[in-house]
């Protein structure tokens, strides 16, 4: 279990998010697929968010260094590390597929260590807190009218509500996107 906010959000506006946690002291994470094997990549200025990579990581340095696992090759970070960060991420859009995908703020309740539980810390659900007030106001909660991608719903339209950004709505308001 965790806390989290699931939205339709770009990379132009998820570079706001990214800056609103760089001036509150983390250090970004990206994972990305490189020669095949998944990579971590840190940096403290908005240049380490690319657009052809959605998965990020936003470590509040005062709670300590996090440790990578590496598998196969493969660098992630630590389960014990994972209450240290923020999963964060932007909506890719699928041109082909006219699907826009949504991405989230996620942050986990605690972990196990070797003996107990351990909670994540204040300061990180200070911070998770203060990053959904932004998201929330570049992606309001919207209700909106569209297709559902699922093949079994095809032609139908579905009310829901959404976080979803102003240019992402505009998209499947007229019809040219699903959401994924």
């Amino acid at each position: 279990m965790g806390k989290q906010i699931n939205y339709y959000m770009g990379y132009t506006d998820f570079l706001k998010v990214a800056q609103a946690a760089i001036d509150s002291g983390c250090v970004i994470y990206r994972h990305s697929k490189e020669n095949g094997k998944w990579q971590l990549s840190c940096g403290n200025t908005l240049d380490i968010i690319k657009e052809n990579c959605c998965d990020y990581f936003f470590h509040l340095e005062e709670l300590g260094d996090i440790e990578i696992d590496v598998i196969n090759g493969n660098q992630h970070i630590s389960y014990d590390s994972l209450i240290k960060v923020i999963e964060a991420g932007f909506s890719i859009m699928h041109k082909s597929s006219k699907c826009i995908y949504r991405n989230r703020l996620y942050v986990p309740t605690g972990t196990y260590n070797d003996s107990s539980w351990v909670s994540r810390s204040e300061s990180i659900t200070k911070l998770y807190s203060k990053l959904v007030r932004i998201v929330k106001k570049i992606a309001p909660y919207t209700e909106i009218e569209h297709f559902a991608v699922n093949s079994m719903y095809a032609g139908e339209k579905f009310k829901t509500k959404e976080y979803i950004s102003s240019q992402y709505l505009e998209l499947v308001q007229n019809e040219d996107y699903k959401l994924g």
